[in-house]
């Protein structure tokens, strides 16, 4: 093979390799669009509002991409867990349009590996319901943090995700997930100023949003 060839060769090996790389990239961020739409809505339903045109357009929409067998493991505990806590949310509808979409929410989460989100708790009806969402918030924060490993390899490149999530959703999951890291990597002896002033911008604004 002459030096031409060779070069040749090399240049087309390089190329596949970054087609390749740009295709997993594109599936990655296309993978996390269409979880944030599920996760607004999950955010939604959570806060009292309704959105079961949104659920039913997004199970529509979105059958063939529940279905890819090139989700990795973790996009599918995170996606199923997704659809447990909608479960969740919709166990006490009554309605035909609830019961419905809390039928297809629960298969999709038993297909996608998802954990249920109920706990039995000895406590009073007021206190395990609090402690319910407490605990849901950590299953959904540890969902969050397996799937960002599961794309990244050091918490800080986590950290920044979870930072620009809570500042572009301004929803209490994220900003207590990005208050948790940064208090666990500073633990750990990391610099983590500029993300805490980061985190108390956000703060700002989440106080100035919130309902009188």
């Amino acid at each position: 093979m002459t030096r031409s060839e060779l070069l040749n060769d090399l240049e087309q090996s390089l190329t596949r390799l970054v087609d390749g790389m740009l295709v997993d990239k594109g599936r990655s961020i296309e993978f996390l669009t269409r979880l944030d739409r599920l996760d607004d809505i999950a955010i939604d339903m959570a806060r009292g509002i309704n959105a079961d045109a949104r659920l039913a357009g997004f199970f529509a929409d979105n059958t063939p991409w529940l279905l890819d067998e090139d989700l990795t493991t973790a996009q599918k505990g995170r996606a199923g867990t997704l659809f447990a806590e909608i479960t969740d949310l919709l166990a006490a509808r009554t309605d035909e349009e609830g019961l419905k979409l809390g039928r297809e929410a629960e298969e999709w989460s038993r297909a996608m590996g998802g954990r249920p989100l109920r706990l039995v708790l000895r406590a009073t009806r007021e206190e395990a319901s609090l402690s319910d969402r407490f605990h849901a918030l950590l299953r959904r924060e540890a969902e969050e943090v397996n799937m960002l490993l599961a794309e990244r390899e050091h918490l800080m490149t986590c950290l920044d995700d979870v930072l620009s999530s809570a500042e572009l959703k301004r929803d209490r999951m994220h900003h207590h997930l990005a208050a948790s890291l940064i208090y666990f990597l500073k633990m750990e002896g990391y610099k983590v100023e500029p993300y805490v002033r980061r985190l108390r911008r956000i703060t700002e604004i989440l106080e100035k949003e919130k309902p009188c």
